[in-house]
């Protein structure tokens, strides 16, 4: 029973509940609706708070959660729900109203109760913490409109090696404002995040006054990170910390000017935080240097000519194109000296404009003013020159900004310094010329100096110089003539000029008077020889104190020169009439004279009146014979003087009553000479103190004996140059000087035995450069046996000998440690009993040898000697700096280091099972393991007659090939080959191969075993192989690869049909080989796909150059061609050279659309007019020359040119045309376009040509575009406008010449 109880009861619960559930759906319609609309509106304001929380993230620049999104999603699809069920309370009833209808108000009930549990969800879901969070930086974005520059990537990827290292904390970039230094420091953060090489990167930019909190913002903000604390510090403190967290970090401190305190901004650096890597920009390498500490400072230099103009070209559009703009554009663009900034400043606004525009703007760039540099520019320059620090260094720069900007000498400098007084707390010119170096060095440092191209001197980048100009004239009153001065300004204005600098400028003629009282600089360099200079023209110039003549006609000087009482400087250089100066010796308070190159003949006596003179220069016065007894002794206050190549008449010693000229004894009185130039021809006359008088001595170029040259160079500031008859000579004070001389000239030596025991006991401890030269008694340059070991040459950085007939050893006998340890250039030439240089002793102390050079020694047989007392411990000699190795016409010359020991032993019966293993009984090779050198990078090798080079046994590692850059061998008859082809591997940096004039060389590569796959040389350049009689192929391989080869010279290699042979199995049948004879030169063996130089001339037996099927790529860069027989002068035959093939050499739309300078002879160039290409295949062609036309009736081929529509330069040569041009032409409108773009234009070895064109031709006004005209080896032209060449282009400037003209 109570089982059945309990079903009843489990079944009334099953269908009762379910039931009531249903039922309550219709009874509590009502409730449910309200419920849920209630409900529905407390979300809505639940999602109307969550927005505004959205709004008010998005404004502080956040990023919305995806949660929170997706519940907005969310509510908009429940609220819409919840509002259909409520909108359909109003269909409860039936029957007009009347009753309700139940099945309604189930389907509402329900739905309502369901939609309530989602809406009540829904706000649960909807209590966030946070709708928003901060957006991970994105960092320092990409830089828009990199150009990326040749020159710039060398120095890019050289900073993100530098980052690299870990030795390296900070990295310094420096440049001139406007050369692009932010650009790059961007372009390296971009790099350096693609390569994935920091986890972040951050830039700041620091500027002239930094703050430091804004510094910090800008870090935190590439972080991603909110810094919160008040105060620096502990802003600093949150920084550091952060970045601490961060395994790899760079941060890049942008534009700095003075020393910034990392710890105060909070950036961690050196050992602290080791992955943190700093890289920085400046304006000053000093900032960089000195007062941050950057590890390594890469300069940032303006743009070479041609990337200028690329960029230039670029952003100002198709406008250039047009010939006419084209010429004034390219001027534009060099006025702009390669500053990035300036370039596309004036690029933008000159986009689009017409010529009027272009040549006022050109004007405007003659010389700069403010108004015509861009404002960035201007703006930093104005505060670099107000950060130097001090007046002297401002006024310096100022100075400089008198001078040429591209030349400005340092020796200049301090003479207008010392005449204006601008070191004022120097006391001696050694102080004020230190004062000169170090403020020079600190302008350099600041970009507003640059190094000059020559040794003493500077130069200033245009857009400084024009700055240096505009400030001068501003601050200072100074008038410096930048191009022409067409009318000298009116009195008022010339009266409150300080200084005025025409530097090689042309001006008009001078007034009489020259009224500037208050003139402090009158600098007149001059290229007019027809300038003369008024007689009272210095006048009205009283306070004048530093006045330059250079190149003026002073013949005689004027009389008003007198009056410049405060005269301090004065440059008489290259007056080249100049002939009496006595009239200098009444400026008594003249403390430089300078008469560089004048013509004088006498140094008057009244020269002796100028007590004041610290320095006084007779360079190159190469006419002067006189100068006045007592005129030298009575400048006692004299610190430099300078005779080279100048006055030689000394006089013998005597009373000066009894001398007509000065005698050597005058200088000892000169107590105070720091710097002598001077020449003694007769060492007979030198008293014997002469130089033990010169105790404050810094710099001196002394040459003793005749015909030495002082045009030549010399390396240091101490050159003594000897020539003397006696070793008893050295006693007349020379001894003195040479233990300070630090290069040293001998030649002609007598009675010199050896250097180091007869000159100088003591191993010449200054000496750093040693010349020996044609003296025919010296045995040795060192002998150790007569003075026992020492220490020799300890500072000597190169040895050359040359034409020492009786040299035996470098060295004889043993030597102390650190003896020739600094040597670093060794050269020798025709020192004829010379066997070998070094013994294994010596050789083992040159670890710093850099250069060996052996030329022209006769019984030469090696460079290393081993003999019976150097001890055998087997281990090789290491030159671990050898760079450069050279070894020319030594006709006996076996090896570098031949083993004399082993050579020894074999001599030896007991000794056979010694030798048996070794290499006497094969050919020797130059290079073997015995000696390394594994740094060598350029070998030069010509006229030797060792028959292989390295080594041949595979397992022999060649010991000095790794870092080979250059390989050069010539006239090295014995060769067959250079190298194996397992060495290839290791000649990975090769970039040079030149091999010419080896009779013997039948290939270069050989191979080793049956086969080869592949022959690779990544880095090679330049080869070239000329003169090779009987080389067959380059190599055997089933691939060459050479993907950097850019030129390419093939030359008189008449075997040479295929540059590259396959491998054969050796089991083949000769008679299933393949006939080579109709092979091409080139084929898909070969890889050259950068190739864009390829010379080939005199290749007797070459049919074909290219194949048909070419590898990938091959040849397709190619933009020189030059193809070319030894011309004959005769008619081509049917036989000539069929470079042709199967098809035209000219033919392969794949190698020639690139083309730039194409070479033709006669027969191609009619391949070419017959051949059917794109009128555009040859649009990149610039540079046509036409050669060998030798037919009975030659006639040049006009019609070939308008395949050419952008040729520039035609180049004519070797040829029998009468004319050019003819009078009438088919098609002149397509000629005359074609030769409207020609601007050069050369003409060699037409014999008979009579003239380029008739005068009433239609192309009389084709070439009036033409820029220059060269003529050389022509028979006499009649007419083409007297033969073009005396016909003057009016509209272009013509510029012509002959070279060797002929009838």
């Amino acid at each position: 029973m109570e089982i059945v109880i309990s079903i009843v009861a489990k079944v009334a619960e099953l269908l009762v509940v379910p039931i009531k559930r249903q039922i309550g759906y219709v009874v509590d319609c009502n409730t449910n609706i309200q419920n849920l609309h209630n409900e529905v509106e407390k979300l809505t304001d639940a999602k109307t708070r969550v927005i505004h929380s959205i709004e008010e993230a998005r404004r502080n620049g956040e990023e919305i959660e995806v949660e929170v999104l997706n519940w907005l999603g969310d509510v908009d699809g429940v609220i819409q729900g919840g509002g259909v069920v409520v909108a359909d309370e109003s269909s409860k009833r039936c029957f007009m109203g009347l009753f309700p209808d139940l099945k309604i108000r189930y389907r509402l009930g329900k739905a309502a109760k369901k939609e309530l549990t989602v809406v009540v969800d829904l706000q649960e879901k909807g209590r966030f913490d946070r709708v928003s969070y901060r957006a991970a930086p994105s960092g320092i974005g990409p830089v828009k409109d990199y150009e990326a520059f040749e020159s710039r990537n060398s120095v890019l990827n050289a900073i993100v090696d530098a980052l690299k290292d870990g030795g390296v904390y900070m990295v310094g970039v420096y440049g001139m404002p406007g050369v692009g230094k932010t650009t790059l420091v961007k372009k390296v953060a971009e790099q350096v995040k693609e390569r994935r090489l920091f986890d972040k990167e951050v830039l700041a930019v620091v500027s002239h006054t930094p703050d430091i909190r804004r510094i910090q913002g800008e870090i935190a903000d590439g972080l991603g990170l909110k810094l919160d604390a008040e105060t620096d510090k502990g802003r600093a403190s949150q920084l550091y910390e952060r970045l601490k967290r961060v395994t790899r970090v760079l941060v890049i401190l942008d534009d700095i000017w003075k020393e910034l305190k990392l710890e105060d901004v909070g950036i961690p650096s050196g050992s602290v935080h080791e992955g943190c890597k700093i890289l920085v920009s400046s304006r000053n390498e000093y900032v960089l240097s000195r007062e941050m500490g950057a590890n390594k400072n890469f300069p940032i230099q303006v743009l070479p000519a041609s990337e200028a103009w690329n960029l230039f070209e670029k952003m100002v559009g198709g406008v250039v194109k047009n010939p006419s703009v084209r010429l004034v554009a390219a001027e534009v663009a060099r006025r702009c000296a390669g500053l990035p900034i300036l370039l596309a400043t004036v690029a933008r606004a000159l986009k689009n404009k017409d010529l009027y525009a272009w040549k006022n703007a050109l004007k405007q760039l003659t010389r700069f003013h403010k108004d015509d540099i861009d404002d960035k520019v201007y703006l930093g320059l104005e505060l670099s020159y107000k950060t130097l620090r001090g007046d002297e260094i401002k006024s310096l720069f100022l100075l400089c900004g008198q001078l040429r900007s591209n030349n400005i000498l340092i020796s200049d400098l301090l003479r207008y310094a010392i005449g204006l007084d601008l070191f004022r707390g120097c006391s001696t010119l050694e102080e004020t010329r230190n004062s000169l170096h170090t403020l020079v060095d600190e302008l350099k440092a600041s970009c507003l100096l640059l190094e000059g191209d020559k040794d003493g001197s500077v130069k200033m980048h245009d857009v400084v110089h024009s700055f240096a100009i505009s400030v001068a004239s501003r601050d200072h009153h100074v008038l410096v003539v930048a191009d022409e001065l067409k009318e000298w300004p009116a009195n008022d204005v010339l009266q409150q000029y300080t200084a005025i600098s025409l530097p090689f400028r042309k001006i008009p003629d001078l007034p009489p008077i020259l009224e500037c009282p208050n003139l402090n600089s009158f600098l007149l360099l001059n290229k007019d020889p027809s300038l003369q200079i008024p007689d009272s023209f210095f006048r009205e110039m009283k306070e004048l104190k530093t006045l330059d003549l250079t190149g003026v006609n002073l013949s005689p000087l004027p009389s008003s020169l007198q009056f410049l009482e405060n005269l301090q400087t004065l440059c008489l250089d290259s007056c080249a009439a100049l002939e009496d100066v006595s009239i200098v010796g009444e400026l008594k308070k003249l403390k430089v004279l300078s008469l560089i190159r004048s013509n004088i003949v006498c140094l008057p006596r009244e020269i002796g009146k100028l007590t004041r003179l610290v320095l006084l220069d007779l360079s190159n016065c190469e006419r002067l014979e006189v100068i006045s007894p007592n005129v030298l002794s009575s400048l006692t206050r004299l610190e430099e003087l300078f005779m080279g190549n100048s006055f030689l008449k000394w006089e013998a010693e005597g009373p000066s009553s009894q001398r007509n000229n000065a005698c050597l004894s005058e200088l000892k009185l000169l107590s105070n000479l720091s710097t002598l130039d001077m020449q003694i021809t007769d060492a007979d006359n030198m008293p014997k103190d002469l130089f033990s008088s010169f105790q404050n001595l810094e710099r001196f170029r002394i040459f003793i004996g005749d015909g030495w040259d002082w045009s030549v160079k010399d390396a240091t500031s101490r050159t003594l140059k000897l020539k003397l008859n006696t070793v008893i000579q050295l006693e007349e004070g020379v001894n003195t000087l040479l233990k300070r001389t630090e290069e040293l000239h001998l030649q002609e030596l007598k009675g010199v035995k050896s250097i180091l025991y007869d000159l100088d006991g003591e191993g010449f401890p200054q000496l750093k450069h040693l010349y020996v030269q044609n003296c025919p008694g010296i045995q040795y340059i060192i002998n150790s046996i007569r003075m026992g070991p020492r220490t020799a040459f300890l500072n000597l950085d190169s040895l050359f000998l040359e034409n020492l007939d009786n040299l035996e050893k470098i060295c004889h006998g043993q030597l102390m440690a650190e003896s020739l340890g600094n040597l670093r250039i060794l050269k020798v030439e025709s020192c004829h009993r010379l066997k070998n240089l070094f013994s294994v002793s010596m050789a083992r102390r040159l670890v710093r040898l850099e250069e060996i050079t052996i030329i022209d020694c006769k019984i030469m047989e090696e460079v290393v000697e081993e003999s019976e007392n150097d001890a055998a411990d087997g281990e090789p000699i290491k030159f671990t700096q050898l760079r450069r190795l050279t070894l020319r016409c030594l006709p006996q010359f076996t090896s570098f280091h031949s083993n004399t020991r082993q050579e020894l032993l074999a001599s030896d019966g007991r000794s056979k099972e010694i030798v048996a293993g070794n290499e006497l009984g094969t050919s020797m090779s130059l290079f073997n393991t015995k000696i390394l050198f594994p740094n060598l990078e350029d070998l030069k090798l010509s006229s030797i007659k060792v028959e292989k080079i390295w080594h041949d046994q595979p397992a022999v590692q060649p010991p000095c090939v790794k870092n080979l850059a250059s390989i050069v061998v010539e006239n090295c008859s014995n060769l067959n080959y250079l190298l194996t082809s397992s060495m290839v591997g290791s000649l990975a940096q090769l970039v040079r191969l030149e091999i010419c004039n080896c009779k013997s060389m039948e290939e270069i590569v050989v191979p080793e075993g049956s086969g080869e796959g592949k022959i690779l040389f990544p880095e090679l350049l330049i080869l070239e192989l000329t003169d090779l009689p009987k080389l067959r192929r380059f190599c055997t391989s089933n691939l060459l690869e050479c993907h950097s080869l850019k030129v390419l010279t093939l030359g008189k290699c008449p075997e040479l049909k295929e540059f590259i042979s396959i491998p054969l199995s050796a089991d083949v049948p000769a008679m299933s080989k393949p006939d080579n004879t109709k092979s091409a030169l080139f084929d898909d063996k070969v890889a050259f796909p950068d190739l864009e130089v390829f010379l080939i001339f005199e290749m007797d037996n070459l049919k074909v150059i290219w194949h048909n099927e070419l590898h990938s790529d091959s040849f397709c860069k190619l933009k020189i061609l030059h193809v070319g027989l030894k011309c004959s002068h005769e008619p081509c035959r049917e036989d000539h050279l069929d470079i042709q093939g199967q098809q035209p050499l000219l033919s392969f739309r794949k190698i020639f659309p690139n083309l730039e300078d194409l070479y033709l002879e006669s027969k191609d160039a009619s391949a070419l007019l017959r051949s059917l290409c794109p009128q555009d295949f040859y649009d990149k062609l610039k540079v046509l020359n036409l050669f060998c036309f030798h037919d009975a009736h030659a006639t040049f081929p006009i019609d070939l040119l308008p395949r050419f529509p952008k040729l520039e330069k035609l180049i004519v040569g070797c040829s029998d045309f009468k004319e050019f041009l003819p009078s009438r032409l088919d098609g002149m409108e397509k000629h005359a376009i074609v030769l409207s773009s020609i601007r050069h234009f050369e003409l060699d070895s037409l014999p008979c040509l009579e003239h380029l064109w008739k005068s009433n031709s239609q192309l009389d006004q084709a070439l009036q575009t033409l820029e220059t005209l060269v003529i050389s080896k022509i028979s006499d032209i009649h007419s083409s406008k007297k033969s073009g060449a005396t016909h003057k282009n009016e509209s272009s400037g013509l510029q012509y010449g002959y070279r060797n003209s002929s009838k």
